[in-house]
């Protein structure tokens, strides 16, 4: 009996073995077959990953004579992580890792002991040697990612030019923010099964890799030599007039090129964070329109003589004043006062009543519809004030000029513009047309792209843009160098007898909330070119003080100085003869 009993158990046991087995092999055919591809896709998303492949941003060069020097380059930095979940000690990684590096320590240590999060960042920006010394710790839960940033071999060097990179790695004004998306090149993809390391194991039927494609590196058009020597004299020249806000820039009339292009107050892009006024972020020979003032005359002298009205020596009574209707226009020198004087005396002393006198002729002897349509065909369409230049700057804004047509084109308007008041530009627009002025009529788009560097260093170089053709005759541009340079006669000394030509312009400001010009604060340009021996210009400058405190006409003494300062500089390092 009792045999019986225990067989019986045997079987019962054997009977519940075998049904174990068979719910067992049923679970494992459903999980393995039934089920096989949701557990496999929850399998994959648990240990499959991705990461993101980070290019190099492409780099920034300028021009060094017949080679290239840097501006902007990659760095290599790191940031420090910590795991709360697998750090051991809170109190000793905070101790150790903040001992390394000191200031640049930003976790806290209730952010250590949380054991809710997995990632707390305890610096960032660390060099190689700083890197290599969290690592000697060996601390548990503590990780190091490696990143880049933007190095500035010439430091604050043509910031408002360059822009910066911000945290998310965009570019942001200047060269960094409108070259953007060739200059940050792709990303890649790394996809694939990890270990508990979360490192890649690239023998995974999952893995694959989608390399990145570093962003192009590119040469400017700006000689290095000439941007130092440009921000020396602009600093200096500030200095003598104690003045603290000015621009300078330097062009090649030849083929639209920026040569150097230096503005006071900067900054620093490697420390563009620490910027409180953002518009120091930007450029304002691009972007801050401003009435030109007298600097003027040269184009409304170039527009009368290039439409036959007058000649280099046609004379005019100059009676030192001139009445448009109830308003009165009056010359700022009157030493000249009642006398014949020629077109050259007009930009010698710099006239009001001679640029109205030419606009007069251009009407066949008043200001009338004709004499506004010539004259803003003249600003407009050929020397395109109140236009985009194109540069490569970001923002860049037009100044506004009145068109005939308007409600507002009365004729003291028209009567102001000829000498630079009523009408905003921007230096980049100014400087661009006397390029075509003086260069014999060819309107160059301005570029600051000199090319690209190829794989093999070499520079696959941009060709330069032609606008417009014949913006004046040539022969207008030979009279107008020629009268420019016997304007600035008295300067031949300053000039080592080099032929050079210059116009200055002292403009009021005017104030919108009062609408009116203001009898303090005057903004004082100078522009002009220099040439050689055969009488072709070789370069452009045009120079802008803001406020000059040394009294006097701001143009002739503020920005007049640095103009020659500069000019002299080049004929010197480029051996112009004459």
């Amino acid at each position: 009996m009792e045999k019986t009993n225990n067989f019986s158990r045997v079987q019962i046991l054997l009977g519940l073995l075998f049904l174990a087995f068979v719910i067992l092999g049923f679970r494992l055919f459903k999980i393995q077959v039934l089920e096989h591809q949701q557990w496999d896709s929850m399998a994959s998303g648990i240990q499959s990953q991705k990461s993101i492949i980070s290019p190099n941003r492409g780099e920034i060069y300028t021009r060094l004579g017949s080679d290239t020097a840097p501006l902007v380059l990659n760095e290599t930095i790191y940031t420090i992580f910590a795991d709360p979940q697998q750090i051991v000690g809170a109190q000793e990684v905070f101790d150790k890792v903040r001992g390394v590096v000191g200031d640049k320590f930003e976790a806290s240590l209730e952010q250590l002991g949380d054991k809710s999060s997995q990632y707390v960042v305890l610096a960032r920006n660390l060099l190689n040697v700083e890197k290599n010394r969290i690592k000697e710790l060996d601390l548990d839960g503590v990780g190091v990612q490696r990143g880049s940033r933007r190095f500035y071999p010439e430091a604050a060097m043509l910031a408002q030019t360059l822009g910066f990179v911000n945290r998310d790695g965009v570019g942001q004004y200047g060269v960094e923010g409108e070259f953007d998306e060739i200059l940050k090149g792709k990303p890649g993809l790394l996809t694939g099964m990890t270990d508990v390391s979360g490192t890649f194991l690239p023998t995974s039927q999952y893995y694959t890799r989608i390399p990145s494609e570093d962003g192009a590196s590119i040469v400017l058009s700006f000689d290095r030599n000439i941007q130092y020597a440009a921000e020396k004299i602009l600093a200096d020249g500030l200095k003598n007039v104690n003045a603290t806000t000015g621009s300078i820039i330097v062009m090649d009339p030849q083929d639209g090129s920026v040569k150097a292009m230096s503005s006071l107050p900067s900054y620093s892009p490697a420390d563009y964070g620490k910027v409180e006024n953002a518009n120091l972020f930007l450029n304002p020979i691009v972007s801050n329109p401003f009435e030109p003032g007298s600097v003027t005359k040269v184009f409304t002298t170039a527009a009368a003589i290039d439409t036959n009205v007058v000649s280099k020596d046609t004379t005019f009574f100059n009676s030192g004043c001139v009445k448009i209707y109830e308003d009165e226009i009056c010359n700022v020198e009157r030493k000249v006062d009642g006398q014949n004087l020629t077109m050259t005396d007009v930009l010698r002393h710099s006239l009001n009543t001679g640029v109205v006198f030419q606009l007069e002729q251009m009407g066949g002897g008043a200001i009338n519809d004709r004499a506004k349509n010539v004259l803003y065909n003249y600003f407009h369409d050929k020397f395109r004030f109140d236009e985009l230049t194109g540069i490569e700057q970001t923002p860049e804004p037009t100044g506004q000029l009145t068109a005939p047509n308007s409600d507002e084109a009365w004729d003291i308007r028209y009567a102001n513009m000829t000498f630079g008041q009523g009408f905003t530009t921007t230096m980049i627009e100014m400087a661009t047309a006397f390029c075509a002025l003086v260069n014999g009529g060819t309107y160059y788009q301005p570029h600051l792209l000199y090319g690209r560097l190829d794989d093999n260093g070499r520079v696959a170089k941009q060709e330069p843009q032609v606008v417009a053709k014949d913006v004046v005759k040539s022969t207008t541009s030979d009279t107008i160098r020629q009268m420019m340079h016997e304007a600035r006669g008295k300067k031949d000394s300053e000039d080592s007898g080099h032929f050079v030509g210059s116009k200055s312009g002292t403009a009021q400001i005017y104030d919108a909330a009062t609408g009116k010009y203001s009898e303090e604060n005057y903004i004082g340009t100078h522009i002009g070119f220099g040439a050689d021996a055969a009488g072709q210009a070789k370069y452009v400058i045009m120079v802008r003080v803001d406020d000059s405190r040394a009294g006097g006409y701001a143009g002739t003494i503020a920005a007049g100085p640095i103009f020659t300062s500069m000019s002299n500089w080049i004929i010197s390092y480029e051996g112009i003869t004459k």
